[in-house]
């Protein structure tokens, strides 16, 4: 008998109402096997931000006087992490406008970077919780990337509209070279559209909803458990 099978024999001893067969099945997905453990954190590690998007270029051409003079290069069509994006929050006028911020959180290691927060934890996290109460935003952007099994790049977008909103958050960090404003992108359980390919999605918010989840904490938190629109997905070919 094969170390497995004995493996089988023993749990199914122990455990009867373990279903082996299924743990199997699962250890052996290549979703995760082909996976480091911070792929498998971490979703929607690049996104797309079409600058043929009327709506996308009149953010970006709001933002960018301001980011030249402090020699800050925007990201447009494929946006990574730590790349300086655009993003969406309320300013001391409180009204909703277009921002810069650097994509990611800066970790307590060297060389860590923080792109994602879980829905359901953000707030029991402390170097999340305060930015996610006080200081949250929205990514505006045409569809973000992520890869299969197979390793095909495939890209998911709202088929409606050409635009769609990702939910974060940021903060103000201080750094060795003075301050920076970092944003993190948030995530939540994945529908039918996106759990073939990832155990996770990004959390969609609708345009009529934008105003509220930055600016009442409240709704922002009964919306973290809101159900996701279904998405198209397209392989990228080039």
């Amino acid at each position: 008998m094969s170390i497995i099978r004995t493996l089988q024999t023993t749990i199914e001893d122990h455990c009867p109402s373990f279903d082996f067969e299924i743990a199997l099945e699962w250890l052996s997905d290549t979703r995760f096997l082909n996976r480091s453990e911070k792929e498998r954190e971490n979703m929607c590690g690049r996104y797309f931000f079409d600058l043929s998007s009327r709506e996308l270029k009149d953010y970006y051409d709001q933002v960018i006087p301001n980011a030249t003079s402090k020699q800050i290069r925007v990201g447009y069509n494929e946006i990574f992490p730590s790349n300086h994006v655009v993003t969406l929050a309320v300013n001391q006028e409180s009204k909703i406008v277009p921002g810069v911020t650097k994509w990611g959180f800066h970790g307590f290691k060297k060389g860590q970077l923080m792109i994602n927060a879980r829905a359901e934890t953000v707030e029991e996290k402390k170097t999340f919780s305060k930015a996610f109460r006080e200081t949250r935003c929205v990514f505006p952007l045409s569809g973000f990337y992520e890869w299969d099994s197979e390793k095909r790049k495939l890209l998911f977008t709202l088929s409606e509209s050409d635009v769609f909103y990702l939910g974060g958050f940021y903060r103000i960090h201080k750094t060795g070279a003075g301050f920076e404003t970092e944003s993190i992108i948030m995530t939540t359980k994945p529908n039918e559209s996106v759990s073939s390919i990832h155990d996770r999605m990004p959390l969609i918010i609708q345009k009529d909803h934008i105003e509220k989840w930055i600016t009442e904490l409240d709704f922002a938190r009964n919306y973290l458990t809101a159900g996701m629109p279904e998405l198209c997905r397209t392989e990228v070919t080039k």
